[in-house]
């Protein structure tokens, strides 16, 4: 049987070095990673979304998301946290979130223009100001941090 996911997505959270920001219940604030993806490359509004791609055929969306981030990246993430689908040009887009420990190395410049870390308020500022991809990536965030709380 197919999935209905056209892409599969992960937030990949850490806790911020050396900050002092806290949630509402004092613990650490988390900083999110966003990308901007190669298919933006030439454009004049470069757009900020979650790592992650295409599910190719017969794939899962849990291998197909563990195999972008490889690729992309160069992370392997011991854990997936799913998040669940959301809708983006009249398809689904399956997401989840991984725990970033240590430092981020290394990415594929052909497949990313470029990677940053955001807090929760700086991605709701780029969602404000239409800068993210596929616009559900604040909900996804928010909806990880129910989770986590």
């Amino acid at each position: 049987m197919r999935h209905p996911y056209k892409t599969a997505r992960c937030i990949l959270f850490r806790e911020p070095p050396h900050s002092d920001t806290t949630t509402d219940d004092g613990t650490p604030a988390n900083e999110y990673l966003l990308a901007i993806h190669s298919s933006f490359w030439g454009k004049h509004r470069k757009r900020w979304g979650l790592p992650g791609g295409q599910i190719e055929w017969g794939e899962s969306p849990e291998i197909a998301v563990t195999r972008e981030l490889e690729e992309e990246l160069s992370i392997c993430v011991p854990a997936l946290i799913e998040i669940g689908p959301y809708s983006y040009k009249r398809s689904l887009h399956m997401v989840y979130a991984a725990a970033l420990e240590g430092p981020l190395g290394e990415w594929d410049d052909s497949e990313l223009l470029d990677v940053r870390w955001f807090s929760e308020a700086d991605v709701a500022a780029l969602h404000t100001d239409d800068a993210l991809h596929a616009s559900y990536e604040l909900d996804a965030i928010r909806a990880l941090m129910q989770k986590l709380s």
